[in-house]
């Protein structure tokens, strides 16, 4: 600490420190006189006001609060699907809950909890928004909240949540189809068995969209369950596939001076396939596991499906590529008549 004269004869009492990012600041108080009780009192002064610099005082709201900031950050950036899916994980914490109660232990107990009416796959979706959302309080409102949730699957769990990506068996697919009885839904199921297409993207499809030239169908955005357009689900989602000739004549048929390929509601379809004992994303997996059987990479198939990378590929239908190594299994058994015994 060192003191300067002002120009009306005070005493300014000056003190240089570093901030938090290594810069030389200053703070000053000025008094009336130089005695040593005045400079003690100036010394502690100086001090506090560096204290309040490098140590602010942070005002802590509740969640009610940050949950708000947080959607507003994110609504821009996520489809409408995505956007509700991030809302709906928020509700499993409660606005009054105040910051400083946030603790691992206690949230990652609530993820716990959920298995009494979630499947973990719901449970480890919520777990990936709350820390999504918690990342977010650090990174703009709180930089000392550090809370990151954790839930593991069982082994049991495991078991279950392979099982439910189900696909047909090739003299299954018939079976299925003839339980559909709306016209325009069988075709979207055929369309799908043939392309991989979520249903979204399908319901999405505009002639423009076919090329029948070239024999491809661009893939740049999906229907959603309130009859708006979104761009897809992810950035690897936008996507050109190549089709056959039997897919375009179906395409072609239904074209007509409408917007939309399928003049049929998302919830209408559901329904129809509730009825025929089946669903929209079966037919998608199945598509996967008849490319499997056919020998194609598994890159080029993560390509056609939109995802993001192959592991994910790997991650969702490791129950379909068992089939692989049954036939990695066949051809090694074959390869026993070049080598000598």
């Amino acid at each position: 600490m060192y003191r300067e004269i002002t120009h009306n004869g005070k005493y300014r009492f000056v003190q240089s420190f570093k901030d938090k990012d290594g810069k030389n600041r200053r703070v000053s108080v000025v008094k009336n006189n130089k005695t040593r009780a005045t400079e003690k009192e100036a010394f502690e002064e100086l001090q506090e006001k560096i204290n309040k610099i490098l140590n602010p005082k942070q005002e802590y709201h509740n969640l009610g609060y940050y949950k708000e900031r947080y959607l507003e950050f994110k609504k821009p950036t996520l489809a409408y699907n995505s956007y509700i899916v991030y809302k709906g994980a928020l509700t499993k914490i409660k606005d009054n809950e105040e910051l400083k109660n946030i603790t691992k232990i206690k949230y990652d107990k609530i993820l716990i909890d959920m298995r009494e009416e979630y499947s973990p796959n719901a449970i480890n979706l919520t777990r990936l928004v709350l820390n999504n959302f918690f990342k977010f309080i650090k990174k703009y409102y709180m930089k000392d909240f550090d809370v990151k949730l954790e839930f593991k699957f069982t082994k049991e769990e495991k078991a279950i949540e392979k099982q439910k990506v189900k696909y047909l068996e090739k003299d299954e697919i018939p079976v299925v189809l003839d339980r559909i009885k709306n016209n325009t839904v069988k075709n979207i199921a055929i369309i799908q068995l043939h392309t991989g297409l979520r249903i979204g993207e399908v319901l999405a499809l505009t002639p423009q969209d076919v090329d029948f030239k070239n024999k491809t169908i661009s893939i740049t955005k999906t229907r959603l369950n309130n009859k708006q357009t979104s761009p897809p689900k992810t950035l690897s989602s936008i996507r050109t596939i190549e089709v056959s000739d039997f897919i375009l004549k179906i395409l072609l048929d239904f074209i007509s001076s409408d917007r939309f390929i399928f003049k049929i509601e998302y919830t209408y379809l559901s329904l129809v396939l509730k009825k025929a004992k089946t669903n929209s994303h079966i037919f998608r997996h199945t598509h996967v596991a008849l490319l499997i059987e056919a020998g194609i990479p598994i890159k080029v198939i993560s390509e056609r499906l939109g995802h993001a990378n192959v592991n994910t590929t790997l991650s969702i239908y490791t129950h379909v590529t068992e089939n692989m190594k049954v036939d990695l299994r066949n051809k090694l058994d074959n390869l026993s008549p070049f080598f000598p015994h």
